[in-house]
């Protein structure tokens, strides 16, 4: 099963982004999403492509004096297969990464 959750988002953020995060810091949430609820500002063309119409997206969000941060894995709703990554700050998107090997969209 594809989860991104507290554990995940605290090795996420300091290996990626030098930022510490503990714990009681941030606040997490899963969510069932259409395909086309999904914000095209925010998630690209290349992503939008192996989306399936149904998608259960996992975020973490965390929010500092400066910056909010959120970070989105969406899976496949059916088989819980992850697809794709998505970082935000400050409701911008600066990083992304396909999760979904190419076999995996092969079946």
């Amino acid at each position: 099963m594809c989860y991104f959750n507290a554990e995940h988002f605290a090795i996420f953020m300091p290996s990626q982004f030098g930022i510490e995060v503990e714990g009681d810091q941030f606040g997490e949430e899963s969510v069932l999403l259409y395909k086309e609820e999904l914000d095209k500002n925010l998630v690209s063309e290349e992503l939008l492509r192996i989306v399936p119409e149904i998608v259960l997206v996992h975020n973490c969000v965390y929010e500092n004096k400066e910056h909010e941060w959120l970070v989105c894995v969406a899976s496949n709703a059916n088989t819980n297969q992850p697809l794709f990554l998505v970082c935000l700050k400050n409701g911008e998107n600066i990083y992304e990464d396909v999760l979904l090997r190419d076999e995996d969209n092969e079946k």
